[in-house]
């Protein structure tokens, strides 16, 4: 595993990849995630990989540049631009994307919900594999997101293994976050269900807010990861350690304290943050 760095994960969107590598090198990081849309404009393929490589940076993945969820058109748009992303990705040395699955919905029932996300993400998970790229889905897990929706959709382990199957490419795989394990009621145990470390594009740590039960934890508001120690991240790391787990582990932590830090200060203090649960071998 290696400590890779989002500054957008962290509330700071619209940064350049220019202006975050130094911060990156600076505080420790061993990976970065990039915004594909804006290096590809940015940069050629060789330009970027040459210059990660110059920083003794890897190539930490990207979010998937696709809005799968909703209206059709919007979808079958997104879909015409995806290949060029993903060859330019390819070309550029980054083999991880990510993307989440929202866990409920006001207007489909689950099995017609179901339907919809293996239809729209079998042809992204084969143009993925295609390109020699793990596309990690990631499940949502707090109850109180689908408290009041007329219909709930996947939140765990078992539902997302059930959209994996349904999919049927090796192209496809995980998004693990601690948050979304633990209010998931995922435990330990469950880490023997994954399917293999190259089918974890990457993982997102973090810690959950003090004075709420884990069925009352609230998406959109966390902490960084140590912080408080409700989440059990130190068996999800040693969960993915025993999966010989090598990829990106990234901190997204929505937390309105950070957000309004200057991003350096920002940048130092998720790295503190990762240290006091970084596995100690």
């Amino acid at each position: 595993m290696y400590k890779a760095l989002s500054t957008g994960l962290l509330g700071f969107s619209g940064r350049s990849l220019a202006d975050d590598i130094p911060l990156a090198v600076k505080y420790g990081y061993g990976g970065i995630i990039v915004d594909i849309k804006a290096v590809s404009v940015t940069y050629s393929p060789s330009q970027l990989s040459e210059l990660l490589a110059e920083n003794k940076l890897k190539a930490a993945g990207f979010g998937l540049p696709l809005e799968f969820r909703g209206d059709q058109a919007v979808y079958d748009e997104g879909f015409k631009t995806l290949k060029k992303y993903f060859e330019f990705a390819q070309k550029a040395g980054i083999a991880r994307c990510n993307t989440w699955i929202r866990p409920f919905s006001d207007t489909l029932d689950y099995r017609s919900n179901f339907k919809l996300h293996r239809e729209r993400l079998t042809p992204v998970a084969k143009l993925a594999e295609e390109h020699g790229i793990c596309l990690g889905l990631e499940f949502v897990g707090p109850e109180t997101l689908r408290k009041g929706k007329a219909f709930g959709f996947i939140h765990n382990l078992d539902g997302l293994h059930e959209l994996l199957d349904a999919i049927g490419t090796s192209g496809i795989g995980y998004l693990l976050d601690v948050f979304h394990w633990d209010t998931a009621g995922q435990v330990y145990a469950d880490f023997k269900k994954i399917r293999g470390n190259e089918r974890i594009a990457i993982v997102h740590i973090n810690d959950a807010v003090k004075g709420r039960s884990l069925d009352m934890q609230l998406d959109q508001q966390r902490e960084l990861p140590g912080a408080t120690g409700i989440l059990r991240i130190d068996e999800f790391m040693k969960g993915l350690e025993e999966l010989n787990y090598d990829g990106p582990v990234a901190v997204e932590p929505f937390n309105a304290a950070l957000k309004a830090m200057p991003v350096e200060d920002a940048v130092k203090a998720t790295m503190a943050g990762i240290n006091k649960v970084w596995p100690r071998n």
